[in-house]
């Protein structure tokens, strides 16, 4: 059962956190991101939590993405700009689509506020 805590705002500290209980890969995932975030100065999130394991996502009683390696929410942040198909930046989602690939995962944009990453 959801309840007030499962939405309450992060702190900044929290913002970036690698949640635990992701796979290897979605672990990975995550700290490749933080990777190419901190190479364009990007680590504004607005107050939103980035990253979800997918089990969470689905307690939260989200739809989409429930079988990926990783959730990032981007909703309000500089990750919008990584991740949106509206991105104004060519460079941006090309640089995490070019290291995501090399840790074997492709993004799946499943709403305009948050993507899925999964095993190509």
């Amino acid at each position: 059962m959801t309840t007030a805590a499962d939405y309450a705002l992060p702190s900044p500290s929290q913002c970036l956190a690698i949640p635990t209980g992701l796979t290897r890969k979605g672990r990975s995932a995550a700290q490749a991101i933080l990777r190419v975030m901190a190479r364009f100065e990007a680590t504004n999130l607005g107050g939103c939590r980035a990253f979800y394991a997918p089990a969470a996502w689905k307690k939260r009683g989200e739809e989409y993405g429930l079988t990926s390696e990783l959730i990032v929410v981007y909703d309000g942040g500089d990750l919008v700009s990584f991740f949106s198909r509206y991105s104004e930046s060519m460079t941006r989602p090309e640089a995490m689509r070019e290291e995501l690939a090399k840790i074997g995962l492709w993004v799946e944009p499943c709403t305009c506020w948050y993507s899925a990453l999964y095993v190509q």
